[in-house]
C-alpha cells in the first residue's frame, strides 16, 4: 500500500509502545472511531481518505463518486493501521485501504500550518469568535492604511485584508490620482475578477439632477446594504473617492452584527422573525429594461454564527410582501424590523467620515451598512465622484489563504 503502514486488527498483538499510542489516540466507538478526541462516523472516515485512489495526487480533489465510493452506505472501519504524527491508516469493510489526516498539516500537506493561518481560516469562514463586532467606532475601525505599505508585499496585503474581515470595513489612503478602481484592486491588491452587476463592473457615481437612482442624487441616502434584490448579493463592496469638493456629503457606516447580537440578548423573539420571514426586494428603474426581484430573510445564520444581513429599505417591496404573506406574519415582521432598524440607526453606533480624493473603503456588504449625508454644490466646478465595484468573498479568501505559487501546501502522496 502507498502509505506503507502495517494494518493491525483490534485483536492483533501489538508492541507495548504502539499499543499505548493507539489506545490513547484512537479507539472504536458504536458509530465509528474516536481519533484524538474527535468522534468520526464510519462514512466520514471513508470520505476523508487521502490516498491517491480517493484524493488525486495532482488535482487535489476527490476522485470517487457518491454511492460507488466513499459515500457507499453501510461502510464501516474494519481495521486500524499504524499511526504517524499526521496520519492514521485505516481499512474499511468495502476492502479499501487508505489514510486519514490527524492534523491540519496532514489535511493540507507536509508544510507547517501556523496557528495564525488557523485563525485566518476561521475568519474566512465568518466565524463570529474571530470577528470584532463594534457597537461604536474606535481607533481600529477608523484606522487609515497607507496604500503603498499595503501593496508592498503579500504579508502586508494579508494583514490589511484580515483587518477587513475582522471588522467588516477597512480604509485605504494615499492612492495616486492616476490610479482607478481596476488599478487598485487588480494590480495593487492583486485580486480579481471583480463582479459584473447591472451597474457594470465599475460604476462611476456622479451627481445627476432628477436621478432614477437615489445614489446619484444629492439627498441623504439611508443606511443600507447594496443589491439586496440579487439572489446572491455581492459580498465585498469597493468604494473609491475620486473627487469630493461639495459641501456636506459625509459618509457613515454601522456594524449590523453588533446590533443583531444586542437584539439576540434583549429581544430574541423578534430576531427569530427576521431570521425566518422572507421579504421581497425589487429594483425596476423606469426606462432601463432592468427588472430585478428576489426575496431574503433580513438575518441569515450559519449554525450559531451570524452569516449575513440583507437590507435595502428603499428597495423593500412592501406591496409584493402583502400579496404572499399573511397579516399576522406581516405584523410580527414589521414589529421586529422596526425594532432592528432602531438599533441600526442609533447615531452612537455610526462611524462618520468625509471621504477625500484618493481614499478607498472596502465594506462587508453582508454586514456593514453604509449611507451618505445630504450634500450641495455651491459652484459649478464642485463635484462628488466615487467609483464603486463588487467582488465575491471567495476571491478575497484566496488572497488571504493561498500560498506562493512556488510553495505548494497541498497534499503530496509520496511525502506521507
Amino acid at each position: 500500500m502507498l502509505f506503507g503502514l502495517a494494518r493491525l486488527k483490534p485483536s492483533s498483538l501489538l508492541k507495548p509502545q504502539l499499543t499505548r499510542l493507539l489506545s490513547d489516540a484512537v479507539k472504536y466507538t458504536e458509530k465509528g472511531i474516536q481519533l484524538d478526541g474527535r468522534d468520526l462516523l464510519h462514512i466520514e472516515t471513508r470520505h476523508m481518505c487521502r490516498c491517491e485512489a480517493c484524493f488525486g495526487k495532482h488535482a487535489h480533489s476527490r476522485l470517487d463518486l457518491p454511492l460507488s465510493g466513499s459515500l457507499s452506505p453501510g461502510i464501516k472501519v474494519d481495521e486500524i493501521g499504524r499511526m504517524s504524527e499526521h496520519y492514521l491508516g485505516l481499512k474499511w469493510s468495502d476492502g479499501h485501504e487508505g489514510l486519514i489526516a490527524r492534523t491540519l498539516r496532514g489535511d493540507y500537506g507536509p508544510n507547517p500550518i501556523h496557528s495564525r493561518m488557523e485563525k485566518l481560516q476561521e475568519l474566512t469562514r465568518r466565524k463570529n469568535v474571530e470577528q470584532k463586532f463594534w457597537a461604536e467606532p474606535d481607533a481600529e475601525v477608523s484606522k487609515l492604511w497607507d496604500y503603498s505599505w499595503v501593496i508592498k508585499d503579500v504579508d502586508n496585503t494579508r494583514e490589511f485584508l484580515t483587518h477587513y474581515m475582522r471588522y467588516g470595513i477597512v480604509f485605504l489612503t494615499g492612492i495616486p490620482a492616476e490610479e482607478g478602481m481596476l488599478d487598485v484592486v487588480e494590480e495593487g491588491l492583486k485580486m480579481s475578477p471583480l463582479r459584473r452587476t447591472v451597474f457594470k463592473t465599475v460604476d462611476l457615481v456622479k451627481y445627476k439632477p432628477n436621478p432614477i437612482n437615489s445614489g446619484y442624487g444629492a439627498d441623504e441616502l439611508a443606511l443600507h446594504l447594496d443589491l439586496s434584490y440579487f439572489y446572491q448579493t455581492p459580498h465585498v463592496q469597493f468604494f473609491h473617492c475620486v473627487k469630493n469638493t461639495v459641501e456636506g456629503g459625509e459618509s457613515f457606516w454601522v456594524d449590523s452584527f453588533s446590533a443583531i447580537k444586542e437584539m439576540s440578548e434583549k429581544r430574541p423573539d423578534l430576531l427569530e422573525v427576521l431570521k425566518t420571514v422572507p421579504v421581497t426586494y425589487r429594483y425596476t428603474p423606469p426606462g432601463t429594461g432592468i427588472f430585478q426581484i428576489t426575496h431574503h430573510c433580513v438575518v441569515n445564520m450559519l449554525g450559531k454564527d451570524i452569516w449575513q444581513t440583507v437590507d435595502q429599505p428603499f428597495n423593500l417591496d412592501s406591496a409584493m410582501f402583502t400579496r404572499f404573506t399573511d397579516t399576522g406574519t406581516r405584523e410580527k415582521f414589521w414589529e421586529a424590523y422596526t425594532y432592528y432598524r432602531g438599533l441600526v440607526e442609533d447615531p452612537s453606533r455610526h462611524y462618520t467620515k468625509r471621504l477625500n480624493s484618493g481614499e478607498f473603503v472596502i465594506t462587508d456588504n453582508w454586514r456593514v451598512y453604509h449611507a451618505r449625508r445630504m450634500f450641495k454644490k455651491t459652484a459649478p466646478e464642485q463635484d462628488r465622484i466615487v467609483a464603486t465595484s463588487y467582488m465575491d468573498w471567495q476571491i478575497m479568501v484566496n488572497r488571504i489563504l493561498s500560498p506562493d505559487k512556488k510553495n505548494s501546501i497541498f497534499l503530496e502522496i509520496d511525502q506521507h
